[in-house]
């Protein structure tokens, strides 16, 4: 199982490593904007203690860092040790997201006492262990029985639970009692991230305390469920802890591409109505799916859209706008359903009556717009309902309103 096990770390590892470095790139750039920020200059330091965490635990590495130094197993020590430092940066990021700065500077010197003092008791304990071999992904249940090495083995995933716990412990009651949704969700990633890693220093952990007791099956839980929790769970901490910048803009950008794909089909009617609105001629009725400058588009859609509106509104008979707003009363529409509703067939029966070619004589305007507003969401969103009124506006022209208010209903 052992080659295989290896094989498959050595291409997860370096992922795991590239999410963590990632990360540090982009918490960087909010240092920069906030450099005096002490949590978030301990965020980026734990994120760059774990990508070197598991750069020094990919086993070719790992090798290879034997190789060259003489030192069996250092890089155990080289990772290991990265753990603890993020395990302090975390918790003293922790002391700066729940306590006021003088709360957080008083604690301070007690969490780099317990973290400090792990450590160096690593690094003694390493130096004195007599470790013969190169065991990349089954140091610990291999180890387990050595003088030195059993307590080296101890200290360090007692240390790594600790942070673990103290970090759902910290984040996942806070996030019931926040009001603002992406802060609520990192906090509970982070103590999802947090949970499942805490998979890693068990896993570890059973597999140790069954060799103390003389039996190897319980290996499997060491030397690959530790590691694949360690995994699942990097990347979950990765995500809580940039999502709610990344999510929120991710989620605009779906949201606005939505948009384009909703608002289309209105403006491609309109745009063949009347061609001269299009800023970017189009030929295909269909929405397209690759839009570069979301934004932008969106921007020209709704200018061209009321730009075909002012264009159709000499084709629109006020007298029969009228007789259907009158219509659309009685089948029980209200005021706002009705106000949609009527710009949407306005929309209609503009472009059929331009095809025509006469301007009415009594041109109309009764539905022809939304209500002002200066407000790009509270636009689109009202445009995003008169598009849907449109595609489903025909019925008003061949059975009247009541006829479209059974066509809803069936939909």
């Amino acid at each position: 199982m052992i080659p295989g096990v290896i094989a498959a770390f050595n291409f997860a590892h370096p992922v795991c490593a590239a999410a963590s470095f990632l990360a540090l790139g982009y918490k960087l750039r909010d240092l920069r904007q906030d450099p005096g920020n002490a949590a978030l200059k301990a965020l980026c330091a734990a994120r760059l203690c774990t990508a070197l965490a598991w750069v020094w635990l990919t086993p070719w590495l790992y090798v290879r860092i034997d190789h060259l130094t003489g030192i069996a197993n250092l890089s155990a020590l080289l990772s290991n040790g990265c753990i603890v430092l993020s395990a302090l940066s975390t918790q003293l990021m922790l002391l700066g997201w729940f306590h006021d700065p003088a709360e957080a500077r008083r604690r301070a010197p007690w969490v780099w006492a317990i973290f400090c003092t792990a450590l160096m008791a690593m690094i003694v304990l390493f130096l004195g262990c007599p470790l013969r071999g190169e065991h990349p992904v089954d140091f610990e249940v291999h180890f387990a029985r050595v003088r030195h090495a059993d307590a080296y083995i101890a200290v360090y995933l007692a240390t790594y639970i600790i942070n673990l716990a103290n970090i759902a412990r910290l984040t996942w009651p806070p996030s019931h009692a926040l009001s603002r949704p992406w802060l609520r969700r990192s906090l509970r990633l982070t103590a999802l991230g947090s949970i499942v890693v805490a998979g890693y220093p068990l896993g570890k952990l059973l597999g140790v305390a069954g060799r103390w007791f003389g039996t190897s099956r319980l290996d499997t839980a060491a030397v690959l469920g530790a590691p694949v929790c360690a995994i699942g769970g990097s990347l979950v901490l990765v995500i809580g802890g940039t999502f709610p910048g990344w999510g929120q803009r991710l989620l605009a950008r779906v949201r606005q591409y939505q948009s384009v794909r909703r608002l289309y089909p209105l403006w491609f009617a309109l745009y063949q109505a009347t061609p001269g609105i299009a800023l970017f001629p189009r030929r295909s009725s269909r929405p397209p799916w690759f839009v570069p400058d979301l934004q932008m588009r969106l921007y020209r859609l709704i200018i061209e859209i009321r730009d075909g509106q002012r264009a159709l509104r000499p084709y629109v008979d006020a007298a029969e706008l009228a007789a259907m707003a009158r219509e659309a009363r009685a089948a029980g529409l209200d005021k706002e359903d009705l106000q949609v509703t009527l710009e949407a067939v306005a929309i209609r029966l503009g472009v059929r009556e331009k095809a025509h070619g006469a301007p009415s004589a009594q041109p109309g305007t009764e539905g022809s717009s939304s209500p002002s507003t200066t407000d790009l969401v509270t636009e689109l969103a009202w445009l995003e309902r008169v598009a849907h009124a449109f595609a489903h506006s025909s019925p008003y022209e061949r059975h009247g309103p009541q006829g479209a208010v059974a066509v809803r209903q069936r939909e």
